[in-house]
């Protein structure tokens, strides 16, 4: 396994710490992955950090939403009324 690689905190640039790390496989099939969850040593920043990532997957999952619910609309036909 490669050497732990420091990552900065996004929003106030100091060194992120471990939290957790573990390992799992996708459907129990194929190569073996290892996540590694860091965070923001100032408890305050790293709640502003989550905040935010939680308003960017919310926009993204609505987003998503409708262009299903636009995907499944039915199509209607317009006729065209031609007055002499």
């Amino acid at each position: 396994m490669p050497a732990q690689i420091n990552t900065t905190c996004i929003r106030c640039g100091k060194v992120r710490i471990f939290l957790k790390r573990w390992k799992d496989k996708e459907n129990n099939r194929g190569n073996m992955v290892t996540h590694v969850t860091t965070v923001c040593p100032d408890e305050a920043c790293q709640k502003e950090v989550d905040a935010k990532f939680q308003e960017m997957r919310d926009r993204r999952n609505l987003a998503e939403e409708r262009r299903k619910s636009k995907q499944n609309k039915p199509k209607t036909a317009v006729a065209a009324v031609v007055v002499n």
